[in-house]
C-alpha cells in the first residue's frame, strides 16, 4: 500500500482460452488482449497475456488494466486496493479452514470480525490451561 513494489510483482497471467473474435465478455485479460491487438501485437488461443491492473473500477473496461507491454517506463499507477483486495482473498481461501476472515481487514471491525478474534483468543486460552496441567 506504500508504493513501494517492483512492477513484476502486480504482474497478473492468464491464458487466452479462445480466440480474441469469441469472447463476449470483457475479461480483464481480453481487454488487455485488445489493447495489445490494437497496439498490432496478434494474439491467438492459448497464448499468455500478462497485464496490470491500474484502475479495476473504471467505467471503461478497457482503461481497467494496461498490458505489460505497453508499459512505458518504470513509472506505473497501479491499483493498490485491487491488489489488497487479490491478496486478502488469496489469503482467506488458504487460511480459512483456520478461521481467517479477510473482512477482518476492512476500514471498520464488525461485530462478526470482533467475535472471530474473541474465539481465537479464548481457544489459545484453553490451550495453555491444558499445557499447565
Amino acid at each position: 500500500m506504500t508504493g513501494e513494489v517492483e512492477l513484476n510483482d502486480l504482474v497478473v497471467s492468464k491464458l487466452l482460452g479462445h480466440d480474441l473474435e469469441k469472447y463476449k465478455a470483457l475479461f480483464p485479460h481480453v481487454c488487455a488482449a485488445i489493447q495489445l491487438n490494437n497496439a498490432g501485437v496478434s494474439l491467438i488461443r492459448g497464448d499468455n497475456v500478462q497485464f496490470i491492473y491500474n484502475d479495476a473500477r473504471n467505467r471503461d473496461p478497457l482503461s481497467r488494466v494496461i498490458p505489460v507491454e505497453l508499459i512505458k517506463g518504470g513509472v506505473l499507477k497501479y491499483d493498490k486496493e485491487k491488489y489488497r483486495e487479490m491478496l486478502l482473498e488469496g489469503a482467506e481461501t488458504v487460511l480459512g479452514y483456520f478461521g481467517f476472515d479477510r473482512n477482518a481487514y476492512g476500514d471498520h471491525i464488525s461485530k462478526r470480525n470482533r467475535d472471530w478474534r474473541r474465539a481465537l483468543y479464548v481457544e489459545r486460552q484453553i490451550d495453555i490451561d491444558i499445557e499447565r496441567m
